[in-house]
């Protein structure tokens, strides 16, 4: 079935239609200022110009997607990643629309080399446990930072330490998407699903990539000091590995 996607022209229009679609809800989607939501499997967006549009209209549209056919909540640290993973694109002039790119995204690539230059840089364990939606109440707290840092995340699993995770990335979200990832990370850490969010945050990570966090937060640390390197932007800008070159 197709998404249901709405895209306004001014924000006017857009607070109009958040008030009929959202009622009692709407108050808190309409502090919103820039770009749009997704909530209940629709996208409602409005106009701030087509790259930025764009991009957010791929960000909210992985969220729309997993409300609308996943059977179980990913945590938020790959719901996050993967949304901000989306949004890389380049405009293909001579076909005359968007391209997906996962690494071609400027703006969460300049967050994080200079999260890292400036010492900003957030632990894995301390990544996994944290939600954008807090982060506003607490004094030093970066929620470009957290974006950039989930988006490195899952370029990590992808193809950080050989490849060697991205197996089980797959693996995870097929579970969610049928309903089995709560029983498998039962089985594997003896973690419930009745323990609190953060908690299962942490264990879905060690029940599918690696028990050992010091271990795979050296790794991560090392991967974003790798893909941050001079001259690694220019690979960026083109939608290319920095890894890899491709």
């Amino acid at each position: 079935e197709r998404l249901e996607t709405y895209v306004m022209a001014t924000r006017p229009q857009w607070a109009r239609l958040t008030q009929s679609l959202m009622r009692e809800r709407a108050s808190v989607y309409l502090r919103i200022q820039r770009g749009g939501y997704a909530a209940d499997g629709r996208g409602v967006y409005f106009d701030i110009g087509i790259q930025d549009t764009l991009a957010i209209a791929a960000h909210e549209g992985w969220h729309q997607y997993t409300q609308t056919t996943f059977r179980e909540q990913i945590p938020i640290w790959l719901e996050e990643g993967i949304a901000s993973y989306m949004e890389g694109y380049r405009w293909d002039s001579l076909e005359n629309r968007a391209v997906f790119l996962g690494w071609s995204n400027v703006e969460r690539y300049d967050a994080l080399r200079a999260a890292r230059e400036q010492g900003k840089l957030m632990t894995l364990e301390a990544l996994l446990v944290s939600e954008p939606s807090t982060m506003l109440d607490r004094a030093n707290a970066d929620p470009l930072v957290y974006y950039a840092q989930v988006w490195a995340l899952v370029h990590w699993l992808r193809e950080g330490d050989g490849g060697g995770h991205r197996r089980a990335l797959e693996q995870l979200l097929s579970d969610a998407a049928t309903g089995g990832m709560n029983a498998a990370v039962r089985s594997r850490t003896g973690t419930g699903s009745t323990v609190a969010r953060r908690v299962r945050s942490v264990s879905t990570f060690q029940a599918y990539f690696d028990d050992d966090l010091a271990s795979a937060s050296r790794s991560y640390r090392l991967f974003v000091d790798r893909i941050t390197r001079p001259g690694a932007k220019d690979l960026i800008v083109v939608g290319r590995s920095p890894l890899s070159g491709i």
